[in-house]
């Protein structure tokens, strides 16, 4: 079975999550979100953003779920 990173295309399943300001973000997307709501990214290694969700916990669970490495980034 392929990992899902490759079948993403990431260099490697490590990964880091962040918060994310709004103006981070597109404004199409802005379109959609409640400012009000904090927002956590992850992110490959590469600096690639691959989700993005209003529960940093939720960002963890979707990384452990997928099989990601989670890496502290300072």
């Amino acid at each position: 079975m392929t990992p899902l990173y490759e079948k993403m295309g990431l260099p490697s399943n490590i990964v880091y999550i962040r918060s994310i300001k709004h103006d981070e973000l597109p404004s199409e997307i802005l379109e959609n979100i409640d400012e009000s709501i904090p927002l956590f990214a992850v992110y490959a290694e590469d600096g690639q953003q691959i989700a993005l969700v209003e529960d940093q916990q939720v960002a963890f669970e979707l990384a452990q779920e997928h099989k990601f490495s989670l890496h502290s980034v300072h």
